[in-house]
């Protein structure tokens, strides 16, 4: 679109969109407009935009809202060429005349059929819409505003409340509805399953074990120490001087391996209470809780019957 060759010069007079400005303010409002239309002219639409904010900032008119539009179309901003025409129609027809204002009317019909509206309802208080990361509804109500068409991003939230996030996609010239509504937050309580592989006191009673089977190994270890020194103080009795192998009578070398068996019975106990020992130990680190996610090895204890020990098997569930 480009610009008409003859705007109409806003008018100082008393007017609905004069109430408040000084007359000089008006005056020079007037001048600067008409600067910023050489440049319209020539097309130099930046150039023109820059003297038409000031002369706006002077005295926000209807034509100078006009023209700004224009050459902000021709700019390819149309999103803010649309809100500069909605200032400029505000007041209707009187202050641009019927021509620009039919002319208003229809570059504000081929805007909207380029941008996309968006419309915003809520119902719920203390709710907060954010579009393109800009505020646009705070609390319950409604909110239109036009969009370029293309992808947006939603997002609603209110203390309490889950947040909501909407990626949209908006044609041109359509309307969209978005009614926007929260859930209270869910308290999301997780818990994991931890087991043992045995009850708890298992590995304990293993280790309980091992300390019995020490004390009666030091049991046997007492007798045998009682033993042997009874026998060494009958062997002195009978012999003084020392005794040949011959000499020892068959009861006291009976008296003898007896309290040597013992010693080695005693032995055996306190190797099978530290194998018992480690054997809990193991167990011990093994019981600690584990979270259930599949089948782990199961180790099982093992005691041969011949013989004073202690066996550990594992074997896959």
């Amino acid at each position: 679109m480009t610009a008409p060759s003859v705007h109409a010069d806003p008018k100082p007079a008393a007017t609905p969109w004069s109430r408040g400005v000084s007359e000089a303010a008006q005056k020079r409002a007037l001048q600067l407009f008409q600067d910023g239309n050489v440049f319209l002219e020539q097309q130099k639409y930046t150039e023109a935009v820059a003297i038409y904010e000031q002369a706006l900032s002077a005295w926000d008119h209807p034509n100078i809202r006009f023209n700004m539009a224009i050459c902000l179309i021709n700019m390819r901003q149309p999103l803010i060429a649309w809100d500069h025409l909605q200032q400029a129609l505000r007041f209707g027809e009187a202050p641009l005349g019927k021509r620009l204002y039919a002319e208003a009317m229809r570059s504000v019909a081929l805007l909207e059929a380029s941008l996309a509206e968006l419309t915003l309802q809520s119902r719920q208080p203390g709710i907060k819409v954010m579009v393109d990361g800009v505020v646009a509804l705070d609390g319950p109500g409604d909110y239109t505003t036009k969009l370029l068409p293309g992808k947006h991003q939603l997002v609603a939230s209110r203390p309490g409340y889950t947040t909501s996030s909407r990626a949209l996609d908006l044609a041109p010239g359509k309307e969209h509805l978005e009614q926007i509504a929260l859930e209270r937050e869910k308290v999301k309580v997780q818990r994991d399953n931890y087991e043992r592989r045995w009850s708890w006191w298992v590995p304990w009673s293993v280790e309980g074990g091992a300390a019995a089977l020490a004390l009666v190994g030091a049991g046997f270890y007492l007798s045998a120490s009682n033993q042997m020194a009874n026998y060494d103080k009958a062997l002195g009795r009978k012999c003084p001087e020392g005794c040949a192998p011959a000499d020892i009578t068959p009861d006291l070398q009976a008296q003898h391996d007896h309290a040597r068996r013992n010693s080695g019975v005693a032995v055996g106990m306190w190797v099978g209470a530290g194998a018992v020992a480690i054997a809990g130990g193991v167990m011990a680190v093994l019981n600690r809780p584990i979270k259930v996610e599949g089948r782990a090895v199961t180790p099982s204890l093992a005691v041969a019957r011949d013989h004073v020990g202690v066996a550990i098997s594992f074997a896959l569930e």
